[in-house]
């Protein structure tokens, strides 16, 4: 305690100390006599304790240095052994080789070989546990579809009754909802291993197997479907009677009258047809992406289910108006606006329901009504005139008929997809509008899009002819002058109309002709077949007009020594025609619907 002096400490500030120091200090000095120098025995006690403390961490800091060198060096000595362990284990095996290289070998081939044994053993494991999940799958859903119970051999549904209950369809129901989960089962684990090219001869042992089981449970649940559509009255009369109005009453639609019992069992049979047709469009996507298979437009089977009767009667009526489509075009229509209002109040929540993505109600029933004309025309109609049009004393009468139904036909696809307006459909054309557009026919039948063409470019051709005959054909508009007035804003130089570029009449018959035919095929669904269609008839059909204007600038005979103002005129009419097409042409280039065409046929390399 020699030379401890309280006054001389240096103490650090009260507020650096940390909480545990604090309550140290304050248990041991808690007034000022306790560190006062009458205080020092007390003092002398703390600084014994901590001198022990400060021994007892010294001893214990020690032991754990000599543990630590203790342990450091039993490790090095079990390492020296290790690596003289290593070193006669590679001596021994050089030396059991005849070269010297077993090690190598045993490294470089040996283990290389097991680890590939090891990999087919996993490979052939999984291959029987993945065969296995599938047979007891694939048993389990033909014992669903071909078990006898309580239904007749080959049908998995008892007898349709007239007395429809929903409580018969919930059992129906269940079984089918059994069976389809049971191939979205296998579908689930047919995509996991469908890349690897082992497994081909096993999916495709499957795929038969599902699909012989598909092709008894498709028929017969659309079967069961179309007795339920029967016992609430579908389809419909077709031709409703006259009102006192003396106009047509609105066609009475079965799907608004549903109610009760009905209104469910519709329910549960159209969610079961959404979800076979789920899983079908599911497995033909799959074959279309690894089998190469050719992707087929799916369309909404309950949609179809409800218009094909109607088919059936509409077909009855079409035979009759063979030589009036326009009876045709207007009994479609109606029927379709009629019914629309059914269609997308009670189907399109049931659409829903069964999490149909990318379907619209609305779109499948207009869809499918305009396949049944599309589809009439050509089995009926088109064919008949093709044939007739090989006949050189027909070719008149036919191509009169011919263009009379393409004109029907347009104005019908611009009122069957006016009633979809309001559908985000039509923002995408060419995916979504083919089913809506009776010229469909015209892009399966290439022969026939040729024929249309030809009869357009002639009856155009036809029409210009008669307006050259005009004596007024070549007059030029002389009632717009053009004030040179500093004052006139720019705008009136842009030379945009006829008048500004001193055209003659018939350049701007020659125009609305070829507007004419660009109108007519603007509902074609296919762009490519729409490029062909113009290439085939407007841009001929200027080639041709292009000719007329170099006769008829030819025939002004202009010489360097003799010039006549009147033949001056005469070519001027001629250049002033060529330069207002060639402007207009311009314009039309920069449409939307010319870039789409043009895009296409990039893309296409036509």
């Amino acid at each position: 305690m020699e030379g401890w002096d309280p006054q001389n400490l240096i103490l650090p500030e009260v507020g650096k100390l940390c909480r545990s120091q604090s309550e140290y200090l304050d248990q041991h000095f808690k007034t000022q006599k306790d560190v006062s120098s009458s205080s020092i025995s007390s003092s002398s006690c703390l600084l014994s304790e901590w001198t022990k403390r400060c021994s007892d961490y010294n001893n214990r800091l020690l032991h754990l240095r000599t543990t630590l060198m203790d342990r450091t060096l039993s490790w090095i000595s079990s390492s020296f052994r290790a690596k003289a362990s290593l070193s006669n284990l590679n001596l021994t095996l050089s030396a059991s080789s005849q070269y010297g290289t077993a090690l190598k070998r045993l490294l470089g081939e040996e283990l290389r070989l097991l680890a590939l044994q090891l990999h087919r053993i996993h490979f052939i494991r999984q291959y029987v546990e993945t065969a296995l999940r599938l047979e007891a799958l694939v048993g389990d859903l033909e014992d669903v579809v071909f078990s006898s119970g309580n239904c007749r051999p080959g049908n998995m549904f008892a007898k349709f009754s007239t007395l429809l209950t929903s409580q018969d369809f919930g059992v129906k129901e269940e079984r089918l909802l059994k069976a389809i989960k049971a191939m979205n089962d296998i579908e689930e684990i047919i995509v996991n291993v469908e890349k690897a090219q082992q497994w081909h001869h096993l999916l495709k042992s499957v795929d038969h197997r599902v699909d012989k089981t598909l092709a008894v449970l498709r028929p017969e649940t659309l079967a069961e479907h179309r007795a339920l559509l029967a016992s609430f009255g579908w389809p419909p009369k077709l031709l409703a009677s006259k009102v006192e109005s003396g106009g047509l009453s609105k066609l009475l639609n079965p799907l608004l009258l549903m109610h009760g019992d009905e209104k469910k069992s519709y329910a549960q049979s159209f969610h079961v047809l959404c979800a076979l047709q789920q899983l079908h469009s599911r497995r033909e996507a799959r074959k279309f992406k690894t089998l190469g298979q050719k992707e087929c437009e799916i369309r909404l089977w309950a949609i179809d289910e409800l218009v094909s009767p109607l088919a059936v009667r509409m077909e009855y009526h079409f035979v009759k108006w063979a030589e009036q489509p326009e009876f045709m075009c207007a009994l479609v229509y109606r029927v379709t606006r009629d019914f629309m209002e059914g269609i997308s109040d009670i189907l399109q929540p049931l659409i829903d329901a069964a999490r149909l993505r990318s379907y619209s109600a609305n779109e499948a029933w207009v869809s499918a009504m305009v396949h049944i004309l599309s589809g009439f025309l050509t089995k009926n109609v088109f064919p008949a005139l093709a044939e007739r049009y090989k006949e050189k004393d027909m070719k008149l009468e036919v191509i009169s008929l011919w263009l009379h139904l393409v004109d029907l036909i347009v104005a019908f696809d611009k009122q069957m997809q006016s009633l979809l307006r309001y559908e985000t459909c039509l923002l995408f054309p060419d995916a979504q509008r083919r089913g809506i557009s009776v010229l469909i026919v015209f892009c399966d039948r290439p022969d026939w899009l040729k024929i249309w063409a030809k009869m357009e470019l002639k009856d155009g051709w036809k029409k210009l002819k008669a307006v050259l005959k005009d004596a007024k054909a070549w007059q030029i508009d002389d009632k717009h002058r053009v004030d040179f007035d500093v004052s006139t804003i720019c705008e009136t130089f842009l030379l945009s109309s006829r008048e500004a570029h001193k055209a003659p009449f018939v350049a701007e018959s020659a125009l609305k002709l070829a507007q004419e035919m660009i109108d007519r095929c603007q509902t074609l669904p296919v762009i490519l077949a729409r490029a062909k269609f113009v290439r085939s008839t407007v841009a001929r059909f200027f080639w041709y007009f292009s000719n007329v204007l170099l006769l008829h600038c030819r025939n002004a005979e202009l010489s360097p020594e003799e010039v006549d103002g009147s033949l001056l005129v005469r070519a001027c009419e001629s250049i002033n025609a060529a330069r207002y097409v060639e402007s207009k042409l311009q314009e039309w280039s920069d449409d939307a619907s010319f870039l789409e065409m043009k895009i296409a046929e990039n893309n296409s390399n036509m």
